[in-house]
């Protein structure tokens, strides 16, 4: 099929599945190789003391460039930030229900809730509540961390003093699983994340090691010491990429936050990226949150021709199990037609195809390119669904969208690489 100035494959509807194509052998060895150095993530930052929200992408292969973050705004309701202590962590701390897509926040002592504007939440925010006694008695103090096992529905807490309580996220926080204390030597604790796809708990401490742990208190791992001299400040969370895809190093990414920067502690020495905006915004990452949304390559916002500039925007949260999960295409002409291209395979090349410079991120000829063909609604939005009937970490895929633009020689404008992959819980 011809499509402007350019040959397409093969349309097709199938859905995804968790079998892989049958000529998908043919190109398998170069699949292998590109999955295991990319990651699809975004993550949250919440500053308590500015009451603000961050959203970034860390470098990775698809984007090995730190950008801007993608969207800064307040966190509401707005929480009052407590008191900081020279040397010990600031109490609080962000997680995210990746069922949902909805953000949930904490000063250390009251739990908000609060939808991104990147991922259109399937549940509406609970009113904040406040932890009760019980719970920040048993964790010694205000919560310096939490985080959320949406399946289980419990919510952990753990105070600077390492101690680890589990309970129901709701007014008056009961205790459903009893205290218990880090299985390690460590220093006071900072930030605490939920794993569901191995069911461990991570922590981090001021110093910036982080530790994996079962729900009970055993150790999962090995500490993870920070890889690289201090920047002046103590760690303020970590967070573990639930897409389940493996970095470089062979590991899923390990964030851990310090002040206004970040680093994915299993690649060292990967350069620290920013986290707050805009500039000059106190920017400590208190809490780090990971996001359920597929990885773009750049240019961030698309590519402009004729004066239409598609955008990507999810339907839901990119989690495994979300069968109503699909890629929408928006900003356009009402009826305009787009084709989707989707692979296991993504062309690191990245080479641009047209005047408008967004380069063509799929790989042509690789065997295992599935197309169809969409049309945007009287709203201007195509979508392209993508049922994520499938376990966690199936993928990464490659999608992109190319629409006809006369104003460019090739005849057509095509969308950033979108990345995606089955997230955990």
């Amino acid at each position: 099929m011809r499509f402007g100035g350019l040959w397409l494959w093969k349309s097709t509807t199938q859905p995804i599945r968790t079998s892989m194509p049958r000529n998908l052998h043919l190109s398998l060895p170069l699949i292998l190789t590109i999955a295991a150095t990319a990651s699809a993530q975004r993550l949250a930052s919440y500053d308590p003391f500015v009451g603000q929200m961050s959203e970034v992408e860390p470098p990775t292969t698809i984007l090995p460039a730190t950008t801007a973050p993608y969207a800064a705004y307040l966190s509401a309701p707005a929480l009052p930030a407590m008191p900081v202590v020279f040397g010990m962590p600031q109490p609080g701390d962000a997680t995210s229900d990746t069922r949902t897509g909805l953000l949930w926040y904490s000063n250390g002592g009251i739990i908000a809730q609060m939808p991104s504007p990147s991922i259109p939440a399937t549940a509406a925010p609970a009113p904040a509540f406040p932890i009760g006694g019980p719970a920040l008695a048993a964790i010694g103090g205000m919560a310096t961390g939490i985080a959320l096992d949406p399946v289980l529905n419990i919510l952990w807490l753990v105070g600077n003093a390492g101690n680890v309580v589990g309970v129901a996220p709701v007014a008056g926080t009961p205790i459903v699983v009893p205290p218990f204390p880090l299985p390690f030597p460590a220093g006071p604790i900072a930030g605490l994340e939920w794993d569901g796809i191995t069911a461990n708990l991570l922590a981090v401490d001021v110093a910036g090691t982080t530790y994996r742990f079962t729900p009970g208190g055993i150790p999962a791992a090995a500490p993870i010491p920070f890889p690289m001299p201090m920047p002046g400040a103590v760690a303020g969370d970590v967070a573990i990429d639930k897409s389940g895809v493996v970095n470089a190093s062979g590991q899923r990414a390990i964030w851990v936050s310090m002040g206004n920067v970040a680093i994915d502690v299993t690649m060292a020495p990967l350069p620290a990226f920013r986290l707050a905006a805009p500039a000059g915004a106190v920017g400590a990452g208190t809490g780090l949150a990971y996001l359920p949304i597929a990885a773009s390559t750049v240019p961030v916002g698309g590519c402009t021709c004729g004066g239409v500039t598609p955008q990507w925007a999810p339907t839901g949260p990119m989690t495994s199990g979300n069968a109503l999960y699909g890629e929408r295409v928006t900003n356009l002409p009402a009826g305009q037609l787009v084709l989707f291209g989707i692979d296991f395979v993504w062309n690191p090349a990245l080479p641009l195809i047209n005047t408008t410079g967004c380069p063509l991120g799929l790989l042509a000829g690789s065997g295992t390119m599935l197309t169809t063909i969409g049309f945007a609604s009287a709203a201007g939005i195509a979508t392209r669904a993508l049922p994520l009937a499938v376990p966690p970490g199936f993928g990464p895929l490659y999608l992109q969208a190319f629409t006809p633009c006369a104003a460019d020689p090739s005849g057509f404008q095509v969308t950033p690489l979108r990345q995606i992959g089955a997230s955990g819980t």
